[in-house]
């Protein structure tokens, strides 16, 4: 996978980086892609289908050609990797999707769509303009202008949020929403309005993500898992309170989960 993280502004304020994969195509037909709080654009190059299925029944909930812009999420999703696939994706930073897209990051929470849906055209244009070009670089740089294009007028993040989003993402598992709240002075009603609006989730929600995400790390660089010592290190009330929450947002229980690999610890392979 070759990754290409933004460093000019003002798009580096916005977008965390650009990935590529090309060929993937691991042993397993299906994969459980579990949330990361950030929304992402995803180009499956290879010109055939995206498929998005329902974690929880198998149904297909989504089948998109070209683009696709993925809202944040608080649950996870399958994808069918049976097929090799050319993957190209930007991966934006927690709130910093909207402004590309003129909708609030609530309306995308938990959602897939065709970035035409939102581009019209011009998403079209991209996707052919992304399969003519002879490098991966090329492609980045393309990615680059198209997205430097739809930010002419940069959108300030609210206060409350940014100071928010640094303190949910610290490595304090003791911060708390109520104490988030307290420092900025601002109601919770007011709160909780900007921060879904531009992070497509409700701060108790993209906190509880984090420490998800604080979890998976801890369990991927360890050998032996001592479940317990992981819930107490992660801010979590007890081992009972870190399975329940863990199984709200993988769809499974920690002793079953079982990472593509310790760098890749969202994929989780479906075996049949």
């Amino acid at each position: 996978m070759t990754t290409y993280v933004i460093t000019s502004r003002p798009l580096s304020d916005y977008v965390s980086m650009f990935w590529y994969w090309e060929g993937y195509h691991p042993p397993h037909n299906k994969e459980r892609i579990l949330p990361g709080g950030m929304m992402e654009i995803t180009i499956n190059m290879t010109n055939t289908p995206f498929c998005i299925y329902d974690h929880e029944s198998g149904d297909a909930s989504c089948v998109v050609y070209g683009p696709m812009l993925a809202g944040a999420r608080t649950e996870p999703f399958v994808i069918d990797t049976a097929e090799p696939m050319n993957l190209l994706s930007v991966l934006f930073k927690p709130g910093g999707a909207p402004p590309f897209f003129g909708v609030s990051g609530r309306d995308l929470h938990n959602l897939h769509l065709p970035l035409e849906d939102v581009w019209g055209v011009d998403a079209c244009d991209l996707y052919c303009d992304l399969r003519e070009a002879p490098t991966t670089l090329a492609r980045f740089r393309l990615l680059e202008r198209a997205l430097a294009k739809r930010l002419i007028d940069p959108h300030q993040r609210h206060r409350a949020v940014n100071y928010a989003l640094e303190m949910f993402q610290s490595a304090l598992p003791s911060v708390t929403v109520k104490q988030v709240q307290r420092d900025i002075a601002l109601s919770s009603t007011r709160f909780l309005q900007v921060f879904r609006e531009e992070v497509g989730m409700t701060p108790k929600q993209f906190s509880r993500v984090q420490r998800f995400q604080r979890a998976l790390d801890h369990i991927a660089h360890e050998e032996v898992v001592d479940w317990a010592e992981v819930a107490l290190a992660c801010g979590y009330y007890d081992q009972s309170h870190f399975i329940n929450e863990f199984r709200s947002f993988a769809g499974i229980t920690p002793s079953a989960y079982a990472p593509q690999s310790a760098e890749h610890r969202l994929n989780v392979p479906v075996l049949d």
